[in-house]
């Protein structure tokens, strides 16, 4: 049978379904891969300007959904101007109503000068989650790096301020995702809990006087001071003497500073320099800022006499950097499978396929060096400004004590090791108060036993190490089991580490020193890392057992019991808690975990018999709480003040009270996700500020610092100690 020779006319029906399938087709395609790997098809060979025109039609990836779940700040227009935020003009402040996160109040917005975007400026006694100021950038390519840059400063041990990616809508019109960035000032300061230390910005531009001298953010008498001691450094180093200098910074700091500036790849003649002033230990520690531009200009121009370049001069400074240069290249692919999760989630929000990122060849570059080793000069106008200025005598800063730690260390039978001061195994009566200078580092072995007289205490002002394990730890105990010891404390300068793993520590009241409360049993204050592992903390008469003001925190697997008022008090945190217990006694009213300003996660753990809160929250702060267990307690969860509590996947049986909230402020200070709960006596204590949630987003997960589906560790299966030594005997 033959067919027609008349050509078969297509309809418009074939035609569309047509399209359909293969448009679905590519969308599904491009919405379930990745860029990166679909270009590596065989044979599949495509112009990047071409696969970005077909990405923009079919990639459907979640992304603009999670856009959606990132922190909304919506900006209205201004009575002064008829632009909107986005097209407002020139560098003058305009105010504007705001509203983000259950905030609502008129505030000033101007353009930034050095870089497309806003500076927003807060009422002084309305602060916007105890931000005075904050910085918003569009989010574009860079955003990216930039997130990396912070975490790798945060690595170091530097002050960095925090970065976030927010959502801005202005007018009504959605602006997409933007980055947040704090504002370094005084306020900066008090949300990390560094009492006493002050802000001085300069610049290296020596043909920009406005930049060359220091801004002091301090009253005229330190103003005064802490110029006439720059300059007379500055003076030194123009002689070729770095003496002063380097008495006066932080080295450590400056150094992570400096190999900072060298991976960014900033302009150093562009960007000014933040530091503090830590009036405890009289020195500047400078502050990271990711700058404006992070694509590496290779520029060496002559900067002016500054208070970290000329350091690279010194043996032991070079030292210092390229051994750090060389332990950061050989860790960096570890810390980005760490971050792995908040990585991939920017690159996601970003719309970023391939994301560039730092490399560790550019990292351990040679050339690092010789980038921050340049030529110095004064800058126009300099000797005009120095002229009449009374300046300080010459000092290069106060020399350790070595004498009075060589009679401590003969004393208690301790080890001076260059700036090590180690406690081996042994036992040590502690009988009167001993403080350890800044630039030492204490270090407790295994096996070593502090008993405390009565009121004695330990301030550490260097690093502290404490090295214990379960089966041989460290114990700091009374001496007299009715005569409680004062604390040990460790009193950072913003660059100092405090480590601690396997100590029992028990019978501390706190202590008041030289004006200065130390109110926890162990203090940590200013630190710029704390790490706590596989330790107990157990009856004493302090305000709390722990207590970690300012410090990147990270605590696991530690245990608090007995008698307490609390066990750990955090403010101005950052940190992860995972797997702490806490074991409360029936006789009093004991809080189990306190936080008030910072961003916290809690994951895992146990809670048990607290007369009191077993996790309550404060402040501005913003907690995660996740997979935690909280039985026969007088409350689970507690929000008060601007907190922000997330609580998903817990068990809390038996308590009195599941959740509560004490606060008059509006928003939603409590978010509840599918949670366990049985026999407790009131599921919810409050009227308002409780929103539910069906599923913990990875947004908010990262905003944490945690992925939202962490790997579950491999079960290790036990055995006997015949078998083992068979299993050897075999082997």
């Amino acid at each position: 049978m033959k067919g027609s020779k008349r050509p078969r006319r297509v309809g418009l029906v074939p035609w569309l379904i047509g399209l359909l399938l293969v448009g679905g087709g590519l969308v599904g395609v491009f919405s379930l891969g990745r860029s990166a790997w679909l270009k590596q098809i065989p044979g599949l060979s495509i112009a990047p300007s071409e696969w970005d025109m077909y990405t923009a039609l079919f990639d459907r990836h979640p992304a603009a959904t999670r856009l959606t779940e990132l922190p909304v700040l919506r900006f209205g227009p201004s009575h002064e101007v008829p632009e909107c935020m986005e097209d407002q003009r020139g560098g003058a402040w305009r105010t504007r109503w705001f509203e983000g996160d259950g905030y609502g109040d008129s505030v000033e917005v101007r353009n930034l000068l050095d870089r497309p975007g806003h500076a927003v400026r807060f009422k002084k006694d309305a602060l916007y989650k105890e931000h005075r100021r904050l910085m918003l950038t569009p989010a574009a390519t860079d955003a990216f790096r930039a997130k990396q840059l912070e975490i790798i400063a945060h690595e170091l041990g530097l002050i960095t301020p925090a970065l976030g990616l927010v959502r801005v809508i202005s007018c009504g019109h959605d602006l997409g995702a933007y980055l947040q960035q704090e504002w370094v000032d005084q306020e900066f300061v008090a949300r990390r809990g560094l009492r006493g230390a002050i802000v001085v910005k300069m610049g290296m531009d020596p043909s920009r006087p406005d930049a060359q001298f220091p801004v002091i953010e301090g009253d005229s008498v330190e103003q005064v001071r802490l110029r006439g001691r720059i300059e007379r450094a500055l003076s030194e180093v123009a002689k070729g003497n770095t003496d002063m200098l380097a008495a006066m910074m932080d080295e450590k700091a400056a150094a992570a500073w400096a190999l900072m500036a060298w991976i960014d790849g900033r302009d150093l003649r562009e960007t000014r320099v933040s530091l503090l002033f830590d009036r405890s230990t009289e020195r500047f520690v400078p502050i990271y800022q990711v700058p404006a531009d992070v694509s590496h200009t290779g520029s060496r121009r002559t900067l002016v006499y500054n208070l970290i370049t000329p350091l690279i001069e010194r043996p032991s400074f070079r030292s210092r950097f390229e051994r750090m240069q060389a332990e950061l290249a050989t860790s960096w692919p570890e810390l980005q499978q760490r971050h792995a999760a908040t990585f991939t989630l920017w690159a996601s929000l970003l719309g970023l396929s391939d994301p560039p990122g730092i490399t560790t060849t550019h990292i351990a570059n040679n050339e690092a060096v010789p980038y921050l080793d340049r030529a110095l000069n004064a800058g126009g106008g300099h000797a005009t400004f120095v002229h009449g200025m009374d300046l300080p005598p010459l000092t290069v800063g106060a020399a350790p004590d070595t004498a009075g730690l060589a009679r401590l260390a003969k004393r208690y039978k301790l080890v001076l090791q260059g700036d090590s001061i180690i406690f081996p195994r042994g036992k040590y009566e502690i009988l009167e108060d001993v403080e350890f200078p800044a630039g030492r580092s204490v270090i407790l072995l295994q096996g070593a036993r502090l008993f405390m007289g009565a009121g004695a205490s330990i301030v550490v002002k260097g690093d502290l190490f404490i090295r214990g394990t379960l089966r041989n730890p460290v114990f700091i105990r009374p001496l007299e089991a009715d005569r409680p010891f004062g604390v040990l404390a460790v009193v950072g300068g913003t660059s100092q580490r405090c480590s601690i793993s396997g100590l029992y520590v028990s019978g501390g009241a706190g202590a008041k020193l030289a004006g200065a409360k130390y109110g926890g049993m162990v203090t940590v204050q200013g630190a710029a890392l704390t790490s706590i592992t596989n330790s107990v903390f157990q009856e004493h008469g302090a305000e709390a057992s722990l207590f970690v003001d300012g410090s990147e925190l990270s605590m696991n697997a530690v245990r608090f019991e007995d008698v307490a008022r609390c066990f750990v008090r955090l403010d101005h945190i950052r940190g992860v808690i995972r797997d702490p217990v806490m074991v409360g006694a029936r006789s009093n009213a004991t809080t189990g975990l306190s936080i008030g300003m910072g961003t916290v996660a809690v994951l895992g753990g146990t809670f048990t018999g607290l007369q009191g809160s077993a996790i309550s929250v404060d402040g501005a702060a913003q907690v995660l709480v996740r997979r935690v267990r909280s039985s026969k307690n007088a409350v689970a969860v507690q929000s008060t003040g601007h907190a922000e509590v997330h609580v998903e996947g817990n068990t809390l049986d038996g308590n009195d009270v599941a959740f509560a909230v004490r606060s008059d402020m509006p928003g939603d200070h409590l978010i509840i996700y599918p949670n366990r709960l049985s026999e407790n006596k009131l599921e919810r204590s409050g009227d308002t500020g409780f929103r539910t949630e069906t599923a913990l987003s990875e947004a908010t997960a990262a905003l944490f610092g945690v992925p939202l589906t962490e790997p579950t560790p491999e079960a290790v299966r036990p055995t006997t100690g015949r078998s083992s030594r068979r299993g050897a005997r075999g082997r």
